[in-house]
């Protein structure tokens, strides 16, 4: 009898372990059809995604903040450059406890590395994450110069958000899993969307979440295995089509995926 309630409590923690892999999922503020915040929380609401992420218009961060607010969902994370001055408190702080800034790094200097420490302390006060966002382009453009750049910080609250669509515009597919596994101490995000394997143009890397010949089921895996919990991202820059068919079609594509992870 206890070798069955044995192998019973196994299976149950077993099989809560499994449920427990449904990362939040959030929609880019590039990806919203015209309207003020109150209509952006009303539709990612009925289409079921939990908030948006990289807001740049700062001017109405603490109305879009309430607005989600009231609908139970969250404006997950602010855009921004390092720059040689920190990151301002006033720009981040209605995102304050459980928020993330998304930093560009266009050039590396010593002053931008002690900007982007400062700019980490500060939003730790506030329990607001830091995560290097690899932009094609920019010195930070790959994960492995994300993850160069956090060692020379060396702040706990600095980390790197994975981006699939600037992943295979500049660096190797077939090294996904491991670079992954590398980055898990500091991956904070991840935003994906559909691709091309060998997609060269934004067109090509950004479509919505139903196309492409990249196989999500690979990256969700990989994050599945690992025993990620952060947040995952829709990235829709400059996709064509109508906004709200575009999030409603990623959304079935992403219910659909999570439903038949191993």
């Amino acid at each position: 009898m206890k070798s069955i309630l044995l192998l019973l409590s196994l299976f149950i923690v077993t099989a809560a372990a499994d449920e427990k892999f449904h990362p939040k999922f959030h929609a880019f503020f590039n990806g919203m059809p015209d309207g003020p915040p109150a209509a952006e929380a009303q539709l990612l609401k009925d289409l079921g995604y939990q908030g948006m992420n990289q807001v740049y218009n700062g001017e109405k961060l603490a109305e879009r903040v309430a607005a989600f607010q009231k609908h139970d969902l969250q404006v997950l994370s602010v855009y921004l450059p390092a720059t040689e001055k920190p990151v301002e408190t006033r720009l981040v702080e209605p995102i304050a406890n459980g928020g993330m800034i998304e930093l560009t790094v266009k050039t590396i200097t010593p002053e931008i590395i002690t900007s982007i420490r400062q700019t980490a302390e500060m939003a730790s006060r506030l329990k607001i994450q830091v995560a290097l966002y690899p932009h094609h382009g920019n010195a930070v453009a790959t994960m492995p110069e994300a993850l160069d750049l956090i060692e020379k910080v060396n702040h706990p609250n600095l980390g790197v958000m994975f981006n699939l669509c600037h992943y295979l515009k500049n660096e190797k597919a077939a090294d996904l899993e491991a670079l992954l596994e590398k980055a898990r101490p500091h991956l904070f995000s991840v935003s994906t969307c559909g691709a091309d394997l060998d997609g060269k143009d934004w067109g090509a890397l950004i479509q919505t979440l139903d196309k492409g010949t990249f196989p999500q089921k690979r990256l969700l895996a990989a994050l599945k295995k690992m025993g990620y919990q952060g947040p995952v991202t829709l990235q829709c820059y400059a996709l064509k089509g109508d906004r709200r068919t575009n999030l409603k079609t990623s959304m079935t594509a992403w219910n659909q995926l999570l439903k038949n992870l191993p």
